[in-house]
């Protein structure tokens, strides 16, 4: 579902980042874990399409994003590429219903109503739908990000430390509620991470030196 081949990407002439090639099925999971500076937001802002490699292909169901020209990748990262970021970005005068119909509008033009209220409903924050983002706990923001990475049936997700400000209980129900989904929706999950609560879950990994 995901591949990539030979990347490489530097942000001055001082720091030029090798990155491994990876490969990630429909329903499967790679961690990518390292030491801090190695990489490894680098490399899955790359996978999204936020930025775009020095060398390399990334593949995504058959598509090299990296030969798209950026209005293409916009387009496509919106249909394909679901994104849960380290912080929540909400539009804070919107509820939590609102934030997710924008997703679907941004890329079809529709707001499927339908579509958020089942996800809520899975990650069991249906209750908090007509609250403002600020009026949820951050365990109930980062399951509000999953949500909306989701709206839009994505090929691939992709998760940014999304355990890092969460207790272990809460780490455990995203780390859970990522991976079902992941498999129910038939999507590649990729998790940058040096949490090591989320590394003993996983066999598959990439560790960028």
């Amino acid at each position: 579902m995901i591949s990539t081949k030979d990347i490489t990407f530097s942000y001055s002439k001082e720091q030029t980042f090798i990155l491994p090639d990876l490969h990630c099925d429909a329903g499967s999971t790679i961690l990518i874990t390292g030491d801090s500076g190695k990489g490894k937001t680098t490399y899955l802002h790359l996978l999204g399409g936020l930025l775009r490699p020095a060398t390399g292909s990334i593949v995504i169901n058959d598509v090299d994003i990296v030969s798209l020209s950026e209005s293409k990748n916009d387009s496509f990262r919106g249909k394909n590429i679901g994104i849960v970021f380290q912080k929540s970005y909400f539009v804070s005068a919107l509820t939590v219903l609102e934030n997710l119909e924008m997703a679907s509008w941004l890329v079809t033009g529709k707001k499927n109503s339908s579509r958020a209220k089942r996800l809520l409903e899975q990650l069991g924050i249906i209750s908090h739908e007509n609250k403002l983002p600020n009026q949820l706990s951050i365990g109930q923001q980062q399951r509000v990000s999953i949500a909306r990475a989701l709206m839009n049936e994505p090929r691939v997700l992709l998760a940014d430390e999304p355990t890092s400000s969460l207790d272990d209980k809460n780490a455990e129900k995203v780390i859970e509620l990522l991976t079902t989904l992941s498999k129910e929706y038939k999507a590649a999950l990729i998790i940058v991470t040096h949490d090591s609560r989320v590394k003993e879950k996983f066999i598959n990994r990439i560790t960028l030196v």
